[in-house]
């Protein structure tokens, strides 16, 4: 299903090229790095992105479904985020590529030092973090590189473009100085859709 028009227009083509990569079955380790190359490409310029895509939420970022592969190997989201909305700590047992349209994000990764055998219980240890700037690019490549927080801390709205390699419809939630983790559900910003919390 896709919700993007026109059918020849950048994000058509994008599709196309990320389905290509899919198509050939590569490891996760190429399917980032083409799919990276690619979105850093489409966010060089904003102009494929329609205005219903721009729009934002004022008490959370808001997650825009673009396109979901019919064969179930990948989402396109665009994720508008107003100053001060920020995610938190949360996993997505998938490979994924973020970049961005305008403005910049605040990223820190974290890996996870226990086990994950205590129901409830996390260890978490940041690892790393940046700001990625428009044009600019991040990922997440399971096992290791996975666990995340996001945040606008500019004064400006910010809209990033995020691709998952699977329906992003439940994560897990870290509290690291808590040591607690729990499972949320999510939920896209369309018609028709429930009142549930929201993280990328």
């Amino acid at each position: 299903m896709s919700t993007a028009s026109p059918t020849d227009g950048p994000l058509a083509r994008y599709l196309r090229e990320l389905q290509g990569v899919l198509d050939r079955r590569p490891a996760n380790r190429v399917i980032i790095r083409e799919v990276s190359k690619a979105t850093k490409e489409l966010c060089q310029d904003d102009r494929w992105l329609d205005e219903r895509w721009r729009v934002g939420e004022p008490d959370r970022y808001a997650r825009h479904l673009l396109h979901r592969d019919p064969r179930g190997r990948f989402v396109v989201l665009a994720l508008v985020w107003q100053p001060g909305q920020v995610t938190p700590i949360h996993d997505h047992a998938c490979w994924g590529v973020m970049g961005l349209v305008s403005n910049t994000l605040e990223e820190h990764c974290y890996e996870r030092l226990d086990d994950g055998s205590r129901p409830g219980y996390c260890e978490l240890e940041q690892t790393r973090g940046a700001d990625v700037g428009r044009g600019g690019v991040s990922y997440l490549l399971p096992p290791y590189d996975e666990i995340h927080w996001i945040g606008n801390t500019s004064d400006r709205p910010t809209i990033s473009l995020h691709v998952y390699g699977r329906e992003i419809d439940a994560v897990n939630v870290f509290d690291a100085e808590a040591g607690t983790v729990r499972p949320m559900k999510v939920r896209y910003d369309a018609p028709g859709s429930d009142d549930q919390p929201s993280v990328v």
